[in-house]
């Protein structure tokens, strides 16, 4: 783990911007599947006391990015095809459920005007062939999405499952035309659920999460 500052945020606690900053580092892949992390070393890098990194590591833990490993630290995820196999299939039944759901309850005028503009971002982020920009701003598209239906569960559940397809480096080997496509189907997913065309939602959504699949192995 390098030896950096955590970046400001007066809105969060020492513990959220560890937990930040740590799950950012798993993202891009800068730390590897097995690598073991002491929150003691963490914490005097990083400028904070051993407690709020000890809670952020044990917040990635219940996010099932880490796992504990007695009397050494915690530990990276190794993500087996069994498991990636289990976050599809689970990603497939929530997801597709929950563009059904809001396809059906429509958009208000604002809830559309942002979704267009996160849709307008990821394509134009997609231009600069930034692997990790494109992969957060595709995360930040469909996480709106399902925040709009109002049930935090539902939308912790995902965001955890679509943060676990991407640790260690998942998508390192993926050509960047493939996450320039998954950009380009935001659009007629948004017009899906504008139109209310729920039908046409469902069919998007699981044709998306099936080449997103493909581009991650």
């Amino acid at each position: 783990m390098p030896d950096e500052s955590i970046p400001l945020g007066e809105h969060l606690t020492l513990r959220e911007k560890a937990t930040q900053f740590i799950k950012g580092e798993l993202l891009k892949g800068e730390v590897r599947a097995g690598t073991i992390l002491s929150a003691n070393s963490l914490a005097r890098d990083l400028g904070i006391s051993n407690s709020p990194m000890r809670e952020a590591l044990m917040d990635l833990v219940a996010q099932g990015l880490l796992e504990v490993v007695r009397n050494r630290g915690f530990r990276v995820r190794t993500m087996t095809r069994h498991d990636l196999d289990e976050v599809r299939e689970m990603r497939a039944i929530l997801e597709v459920a929950a563009i059904q759901k809001l396809a059906e309850r429509g958009l208000s005028a604002s809830e559309r005007r942002r979704a267009e503009q996160l849709y307008a971002r990821s394509k134009s982020i997609a231009e600069f062939d930034d692997r990790f920009a494109i992969l957060d701003a595709d995360h930040e598209f469909h996480m709106f999405l399902v925040s709009l239906l109002g049930n935090r569960r539902l939308a912790e559940c995902i965001s955890n499952l679509r943060d676990q397809t991407r640790i260690c480096g998942a998508f390192d080997s993926t050509p960047i035309d493939d996450l320039k496509a998954c950009a380009e189907e935001h659009g007629a997913m948004l017009e899906s659920v504008v139109l209310k065309d729920h039908v046409r939602a469902v069919a998007l959504m699981t044709q998306h999460l099936e080449y997103s699949e493909l581009s991650a192995k």
